[in-house]
């Protein structure tokens, strides 16, 4: 199996720059909903049918979307899988996965507890990176564990959402153009920003860069200057600016990757929202101006399958404590240095992030790489 191989520098910053060209598909793909009806109807029928269900709105509107046509259309009801990770309770959304599952009367379902299998040294990565090296993403072991757990079958998961349905380039604009005078007064600095040409905003972003405290001053001046080249290039265009998410390689290499993972296991994994066909559909209804943010496109694309209180939901779990574990500290307490590339990498202050409270997860890959050195 092929996988990606990052640069020194995508290996060192945690991450993958840069765009392919991909163009916006010509013609009408059709409604979003008629458009995820037809992917989804294409796995419905394996046996089993996951979805990675969180509780969060993506994987909650895609589990809603997809009972809603299992029942349409006489089929098994796809089973939600969950994991649940009791010493990270910042992760804790049972409040909300209960909620939605009584709202569709889905009543089987699978739960996976985690205690520091998925750290990105633990026992399910590092059997990975055995066999292949470094892969991206690092952090692909939880969606491992539910790939395993869905052998033979498939796993539908809600990975492209934020960046399908959520903000855009032109969105503060929007909010001005469609709130008629009721619009908060901060939104009307970020409506400039977006009118602003791309020498500017590539400026702006250098300002506001991206602060990984371990790299070395000129590999933290060339990795802002991919970040800020990255932000300038998106367009003044609601439907184009989603579209773009598909043309970014970070997106398209891990679905690949992670694809390629689920063949050893038998498993077809499938990011829903990140389909192309979706994607075009969605950019097709988006047009230029696009919704006004991210709870008034989940309203207008789910609002029939969901509660308004779960659409419009403002909280959000975070997963870095069910991530970096002691395993994580472990390592990082017996680490020499070995492994990464000094030119690159301030090797003590990376150290000194891994035993931190809250590792950063941009360097979970060298956390990786140093792993596999002291392994060999």
């Amino acid at each position: 199996m092929a996988l990606y191989t990052m640069d020194r520098l995508e290996i060192a910053g945690g991450w993958i720059n840069g765009y392919d060209l991909l163009p916006l598909p010509l013609g009408d793909p059709g409604e979003p909903r008629r458009v995820l009806d037809r992917i989804l109807l294409g796995h419905l029928s394996r046996t089993p049918c996951l979805v990675a269900f969180s509780g969060g709105r993506d994987s909650s509107a895609l589990l809603a979307a997809a009972v809603a046509l299992a029942r349409r259309e006489g089929l098994p009801l796809p089973v939600p899988i969950t994991l649940r990770y009791p010493a990270a309770p910042e992760s804790d959304e049972t409040a909300w996965q209960d909620a939605v599952l009584t709202h569709l009367g889905v009543t089987e379902r699978i739960v996976l507890t985690v205690d520091d299998e998925h750290d990105p040294v633990g026992p399910i990565a590092t059997a990975v990176l055995r066999r292949h090296g470094l892969v991206w993403p690092p952090n692909f072991a939880p969606t491992w564990r539910m790939m395993d757990a869905a052998r033979g079958g498939v796993l539908l998961t809600g990975e492209g959402g934020d960046e399908v349905f959520g903000l855009k380039r032109i969105t503060p604009l929007t909010k001005v153009l469609k709130a008629r005078g009721r619009v908060r007064a901060s939104v009307f600095p970020d409506a400039v920003r977006a009118l602003a040409p791309a020498r500017v905003r590539r400026r702006a972003a250098l300002r506001n860069r991206h602060q990984r405290p371990w790299l070395r001053p000129a590999a933290a001046e060339l990795l802002a200057e991919r970040d800020a080249a990255d932000a300038a290039a998106y367009e003044l265009h609601a439907g184009r600016h989603a579209w773009q998410f598909t043309t970014r390689r970070c997106a398209r290499l891990g679905y690949q990757s992670v694809r390629a993972l689920g063949s050893e296991l038998d498993c077809r994994y499938v990011q829903t929202f990140a389909e192309p066909d979706f994607v075009a559909a969605i950019a097709r209804a988006a047009g230029f101006w696009g919704w006004s943010g991210r709870t008034a496109t989940m309203r207008d694309v789910f609002g029939d399958l969901l509660p308004r209180e779960v659409l419009e939901r403002t909280t959000k779990a975070t997963f870095t404590g069910a991530v970096f574990t002691g395993r994580t500290r472990a390592f990082a307490r017996e680490w020499t240095g070995r492994g990464v590339d000094h030119d690159l990498v301030d090797a003590q202050a990376l150290r000194d992030g891994w035993l931190s409270a809250k590792p950063h997860a941009a360097s979970m890959t060298l956390l990786q790489q140093a792993w596999l050195a002291a392994a060999r």
